[in-house]
């Protein structure tokens, strides 16, 4: 290969963030992640969707947590010592709005081409196609990458935008820093290929 086209390979690749739903692999573009949690507890919503678990108040910011299983159809799952919330952003109304996603794990970050990445083949049925941004071709499987912009509606978004907009300043809002009790837990989210790194 040459010098140019090794960097035009280095240069078209993006990184994306990869975790599982189901025992299925998923991914989003790691530029849309802010942090990775732990779970923690999630308080209740008012007549939110049910695929809205309900919000947390991170350092002073109400952010609606999302069960990414459940709105993509399928089965929700039990909480383990390995669920973790994605924090990540999309943009509404020319305004970046801040979302949790719930998954059962997050394993790695991994650089994937975009001449790597396929479109959704139209096979109908009850497949949200419209939530997937590709199906990247990996060495050993394919990966879908979810369109977090896609997964909610524009009811969903005014809902995120009134809470991330809300005034919980003199709230406690939820320590993410170990406790003794979360030491205790040997596990939660420490995989250290899925730190996130912008870079």
């Amino acid at each position: 290969m040459t010098d140019q086209a090794t960097q035009n390979s280095f240069v078209d690749k993006d990184k994306y963030l990869a975790f599982e739903l189901n025992h299925a692999s998923y991914s989003i573009n790691i530029s849309l992640v802010k942090e990775i949690m732990e779970y923690v507890e999630v308080d209740p919503i008012p007549m939110a969707p049910d695929f809205i678990i309900g919000a947390i108040n991170l350092r002073g910011e109400v952010i609606p947590v999302f069960d990414l299983s459940l709105r993509l159809g399928k089965k929700p799952q039990e909480l383990t010592n390995r669920t973790c919330i994605i924090i990540a952003e999309c943009l509404f109304n020319e305004q970046q709005i801040t979302i949790g996603l719930k998954v059962d794990i997050v394993t790695k970050v991994l650089d994937i081409s975009s001449a790597d990445i396929d479109k959704v083949p139209s096979i109908g049925g009850q497949f949200h196609s419209r939530f997937v941004l590709g199906l990247a071709k990996l060495p050993d499987k394919l990966m879908t990458i979810l369109d977090i912009s896609k997964i909610l509606t524009l009811d969903d978004m005014k809902l995120i935008e009134d809470l991330n907009n809300a005034d919980l300043s003199e709230e406690v809002d939820h320590d993410i820093t170990d406790t003794d009790d979360e030491k205790a837990h040997d596990t939660v989210c420490e995989n250290d290929e899925a730190e996130v790194n912008h870079e």
